[in-house]
Formats: structure tokens, C-alpha cells, sequence
């Protein structure tokens, strides 16, 4: 049994009435075969000798330097100097240095001695400790801090590139939502979860960009009464995408309580993507379980049902993309080939209905 606690990076477990503390990246344990409650396990760790242990090892973690043409010399570099790390958005850092906080124990080993074959063996391993996802996530973390390097001279080439994946993508992941469920949410949904939710319904951003959405950039607008004007994350382009009337209606009728235009349930600003993205699946996911709304709904999926409802009322694929914000017709295609099957389908009971 493992017991959330608040000091990070730990494992405690009971075996056999025992408790056991261990450092989850390294194994070093901490505590062992300690007897008594959880509540004495929690005392314990409180004390004085623990926490000092508990310290020592971070501070050595912190402290910690590795010789150039090591791996963890090249994350060192990677999250503080190289300039395509600070264009990530936050939620990507937080991933990145997640996956790297798990190959510390790997940090001594030379890059010239990391092979594709070696990364094939710990993106398995990391599979089996953690899960399939985020061992593809910690391969992703090291090409592309690979490919940095090799464009600096510190690697000859770059090992993980084209490495097959050992997650398999959910292909309804991101679905679009039924119009049931966004009825029910829009109607039920605490203001400080259906604001982001409207504005992903509605405008089509993505929770980087939504979090990050100030009052100064939802602007007048001489057609559409108002517009959003903003500079998105992903692609660093200035972007235009009209207000309906249906978010306009909403938007108006809230207090501004900071610059930004979607808060926390106290009118604060929330501390990060990741943060908003958990509490709204947190509410889907109670809705879910009360039979109120169907699986599989996310704050991306109402960007899916955005595009969704452009491409069935005529807009191709191109048009698709420009009002998502991306460059790319091939993401206009992606986020509505659902839409396309659904015409197929409809051609083809036409064509029966013809004589």
C-alpha cells in the first residue's frame, strides 16, 4: 500500500505490519521496518534526524555537478541555457523535468556511449515502473534536448530520433463533446471551471493560451462586435478569432477580479496550465461518475467540438486550421476527420435514396 505524503520524490509502503520510506528515484531507504500507526509513521518522518536526512539527499541532488559529455551535464545545460527550452510552454518544462528527475540515477553516463538500443531498454524499464506514457514522454524530453545538442556540437547525432512509441494513443482521446453533455456542463459548471471550458468551446484555444488570457486581449471588433487578439504559445504568431455571441454574453457578465480572464474559485489567477486543466478534469470526472456525462470529455475535446461545428457549417480544412491558430491545414484535417466521416456516411444513404 503506498501513502500520499507531502515531502516529494518519496515511496512509503507497508509490508507485513512494517513501514518502509524510500526515495523513489534512487531506492535509498529512508525508513525501515518501522512499527506503529500511519499516524506514527507521520510523526516519525516529522522528526529532526529525518528531515535532515530527507535534505541531505536533495542538497546533494542540488549540489550535484557532472563532467561535460555526461548526461546530466547536457540537462544541465538544456534547462538553463538553452534558448529553444525557454520557448516550451510551462506544462511542457514541468514534463521535461519530471522525466529527467526520474534519469538522474543515469546522469554519469557518457553521451557517447548512449545508443538507441540502450534508450530502447530504459524507455521499457520506465514503462514497467511508471507507465507506457510517460516512458514516451521522457524519450520525447531527451530528443529533444538531443537534437539541441547536436545542433551545438555537443553530440554527433541524435539517438532517440525515430523511436516508436510503446504508449498506444486513445483514437477518441480529445473527442468532441456532445451537445447533452455541454448542455449539461454550461448549465451546471461553477464559473471559475466553465470559463476556460466556454472559451475552449468557443474560441478554440488551447489550455496554454487560455490560461494565459488577459481582458486586453479581448478587443472591440467593427464585424463581430468582439474579438480576441492574441500572440499563442505554441505558434509566437499574433492571432484573430471572433467572439460569438454566446461567449460574449458569458464574458460580459463576469467580475474581473485580476488581468487575467480565467481564475481560480477566490478571483486569483491560476499558478499554471497544468493546474486549471486538473481542476476542470477533476469536475468531468465527478460528472462522469454520476451518470451526468459520458467519458472521455476534456478541456481539449471542446477545442475538437469548436472545429467540429466550423467544418460542418462549411468551412475546408485550411479555414479550420487558421481558426484553430495553426499553420497547418494537415491540424485543420486531424481535429474534424470525425466530420468527414460523417459526411461519407451521409453521400452514401443519398445515393441509396436515388433512383
Amino acid at each position: 500500500m503506498v501513502v500520499k505524503v507531502k515531502l516529494e520524490g518519496l515511496n512509503v509502503v507497508q509490508a507485513r505490519g512494517k513501514w518502509y520510506v524510500y526515495v523513489r528515484d534512487t531506492k535509498e531507504k529512508l525508513i525501515g521496518g518501522f512499527v506503529g500507526s500511519r499516524a506514527d509513521l507521520m510523526k516519525r518522518m516529522e522528526m529532526p534526524d529525518f528531515i535532515a536526512a530527507y535534505n541531505a539527499r536533495r542538497l546533494r541532488d542540488l549540489k550535484r555537478t557532472y563532467p561535460d559529455g555526461t548526461l546530466g551535464s547536457l540537462v544541465e545545460w538544456f534547462e538553463s541555457e538553452c534558448p529553444k527550452y525557454q520557448t516550451l510552454a510551462e506544462a511542457t518544462r514541468t514534463q521535461y523535468s519530471n522525466a529527467f528527475r526520474y534519469l538522474r540515477p543515469a546522469f554519469d553516463i557518457d553521451l557517447s556511449d548512449i545508443s538507441q538500443a540502450d534508450l530502447y531498454d530504459l524507455r521499457d524499464k520506465c514503462a514497467m515502473e511508471k507507465w507506457p506514457r510517460f516512458a514516451d514522454l521522457m524519450i520525447s524530453a531527451l530528443s529533444s534536448m538531443f537534437s539541441q545538442a547536436v545542433k551545438r556540437r555537443k553530440m554527433r547525432g541524435n539517438p532517440a530520433l525515430g523511436m516508436d512509441k510503446c504508449h498506444k494513443a486513445d483514437p477518441n482521446a480529445n473527442r468532441e463533446w456532445q451537445a447533452h453533455e455541454w448542455e449539461y456542463v454550461s448549465s451546471n459548471a461553477p464559473a471559475y471551471l466553465l470559463t476556460p471550458m466556454m472559451i475552449a468551446r468557443h474560441a478554440g484555444y488551447r489550455g496554454q493560451t487560455i490560461v494565459k488570457l488577459r481582458w486586453q486581449n479581448y478587443q472591440p471588433d467593427a464585424a463581430f462586435g468582439r474579438c480576441f487578439r492574441v500572440v499563442t504559445r505554441k505558434n509566437d504568431e499574433q492571432t484573430w478569432i471572433p467572439a460569438t455571441s454566446e461567449l460574449q454574453t458569458y464574458l460580459d457578465g463576469l467580475d474581473k477580479t485580476a488581468l487575467e480572464i480565467c481564475t481560480r474559485q477566490d478571483g486569483t489567477p491560476w499558478e499554471s496550465e497544468v493546474q486549471m486543466q486538473t481542476a476542470v478534469s477533476h469536475y468531468l470526472r465527478d460528472l462522469e461518475s454520476e451518470g451526468k456525462i459520458g467519458a472521455g470529455t476534456t478541456l481539449h475535446g471542446l477545442r475538437t467540438s469548436y472545429a467540429a461545428g466550423l467544418r460542418r457549417s462549411g468551412a475546408d480544412a485550411g479555414d479550420v486550421a487558421a481558426a484553430l491558430g495553426d499553420k497547418s491545414e494537415r491540424m485543420g484535417a486531424h481535429y474534424t476527420r470525425h466530420v468527414e466521416n460523417e459526411a461519407r456516411v451521409i453521400r452514401a444513404f443519398e445515393g441509396k435514396k436515388k433512383p
